[in-house]
């Protein structure tokens, strides 16, 4: 059997499945989805929303994750220390947590709003992960280009920023895709500060109509959606960008 067809045959099964839930649900459950459609504004508002918020968070976390990477790697104890640490305390801290401290906390202090709130915690925590994601990006750098720029008499810091880096950043593009992916379904949790993503939109529309479950079916779809697509362009730029 080829991909093609188990892909085509397992589409078949699971939207056979999706069916029989929704005609089983639907038996006792009057599903009223036309209440939803003139609250589709609110709907693109959130999604418009949630995509700003992610993409901004997204390239303040790449600052993060560099600084963190170079310290983490680096050979002075301290930067190496606090890298590390840094890292510690954001895998280990739910992201929520982190949400209600920048925003209660932090925010109150400096009057700051809701949507940057939500950048903060978003760039603060996912920098974590993208310090990583670069740090293995470094790692798979074969040792001969250090090596090489070595021999040229250059300094560590050229060798970092002219030779290793660029390659780094090529090696690191397609996770750095997949954590946006992550990302969006995280700032969901940005509703917890009253923030207008989509979720949070979600929740307004179904509270206004009454139809709660066709709200959350809705939103489901919508971050299905959106994730989807984005895991297709990174599996594209994978490919494309792949180092022979």
């Amino acid at each position: 059997m080829t991909r093609a067809m188990s892909k085509i045959i397992l589409g078949v099964i699971v939207a056979g499945m999706l069916w029989f839930s929704y005609s089983s649900v639907s038996a006792v459950y009057p599903f009223n989805w036309r209440s939803l459609a003139r609250y589709y504004k609110l709907f693109i508002e959130g999604i418009v929303t949630t995509l700003q918020l992610s993409v901004i968070a997204l390239a303040l976390a790449v600052i993060v994750g560099i600084v963190v990477a170079l310290a983490r790697d680096s050979k002075v104890n301290l930067l190496r220390d606090a890298g590390t640490l840094y890292v510690w305390f954001f895998r280990n801290m739910p992201l929520l947590v982190v949400i209600l401290l920048v925003y209660y906390g932090f925010g109150s202090a400096v009057n700051i709003d809701r949507f940057w709130a939500g950048v903060v915690s978003l760039s603060l925590f996912e920098g974590a992960y993208v310090g990583e994601i670069f740090r293995a990006g470094i790692a798979a750098v074969p040792s001969g280009e250090k090596e090489a720029g070595e021999a040229m008499g250059l300094y560590r810091s050229q060798i970092m920023f002219s030779i290793v880096f660029p390659q780094a950043f090529r090696i690191s593009i397609p996770p750095l895709i997949g954590q946006l992916v992550t990302l969006i379904k995280d700032s969901s949790l940005v509703s917890v500060i009253a923030l207008g993503d989509l979720t949070m939109r979600a929740r307004q529309v179904g509270t206004q109509t009454l139809a709660v479950f066709e709200a959350y079916i809705l939103l489901a779809a919508c971050y299905l959606f959106m994730t989807s697509l984005i895991s297709l362009v990174g599996r594209i730029l994978e490919r494309r960008l792949a180092i022979p």
